[in-house]
């Protein structure tokens, strides 16, 4: 699908849809407002050059031998609690910090390659 961002994003970076703005936002599950993602940025998308339109994964397959980290195949991946190496790409630790929001995206099919099935429930850490 495609969307306009609302922020620079990476391919395989974890996104929620922003009413306000009607733009993906990098997901973060450590705000309910930020938890929720929808959508895994499908390339790398520039904002500020006057095309900030970009192709968003929805549901499917998706691999990146450079974004991603090293998955143990078969795990299952959450909406991250922060960055790691500066890009917002799904982890296989679940979020567990109080007030953290846990989200299941899918579970990773090689080190590099992800089922992404985002589950539309998405539970407090408490």
């Amino acid at each position: 699908a495609t969307f306009q961002a609302g922020e620079a994003l990476v391919r395989g970076e974890c996104v929620y849809f922003k009413a306000s703005d009607s733009k993906m936002h990098k997901a973060v599950a450590t705000a309910e407002a930020t938890s929720r993602c929808v959508a895994l940025a499908a390339e790398d998308i520039t904002v500020g050059d006057g095309d900030d339109t970009g192709k968003f994964l929805l549901y499917g397959f998706i691999e990146d031998n450079g974004t991603f980290p090293a998955y143990t195949v078969g795990g299952t991946i959450f909406t991250p609690e922060a960055e790691t190496s500066s890009q917002n790409v799904p982890e296989q630790t679940a979020p567990d910090s109080d007030g953290d929001f846990v989200q299941v995206l899918g579970f990773a099919v090689t080190a590099n390659k992800l089922f992404f099935n985002p589950s539309n429930d998405v539970i407090e850490h408490a």
